[in-house]
């Protein structure tokens, strides 16, 4: 997994410059990917993006250095892991109004560094 670019671009102190992807196409993520942004963000709240057309999205913006971003539809954790299983670098999350769903959203950001999974092993 290659660094993310962004990220140390803010602990510089250096601005980030981020698209915005609507169009649910490969063709149009991929021109948006030649285009000189830092980063670009996948729409997936407003609009016709879904999750069948951001991972391709996510995969094509994947071949340049640009880190792509996803804006989720709510603050809802199967989405969140999912997007970000999918390649996403980070995550817009609307409705996050208090504490406790930011705490939430957090959570669901780094579900993989937490143990809140149990595995059950089948015996024959």
């Amino acid at each position: 997994m290659r660094k993310n670019k962004i990220k140390q671009m803010m602990k510089d102190g250096k601005p980030v410059i981020n698209g915005w992807c609507a169009i649910p196409s490969t063709a149009s993520a991929e021109a948006m990917a030649h285009q000189g942004w830092d980063s670009l963000t996948i729409d997936m709240q407003h609009g016709l993006v879904d999750y069948s057309n951001a991972l391709p999205m996510l995969q094509t913006i994947s071949t340049t250095d640009v880190t792509p971003l996803a804006r989720v539809n709510w603050n809802e954790p199967g989405q969140i892991m999912k997007i970000l299983d999918a390649g996403c670098y980070g995550i817009v999350c609307p409705m996050v109004s208090n504490r406790k769903e930011a705490e939430n959203f957090v959570q669901a950001c780094m579900y993989h560094l937490m143990v809140t999974e149990a595995l059950v092993l089948l015996e024959d």
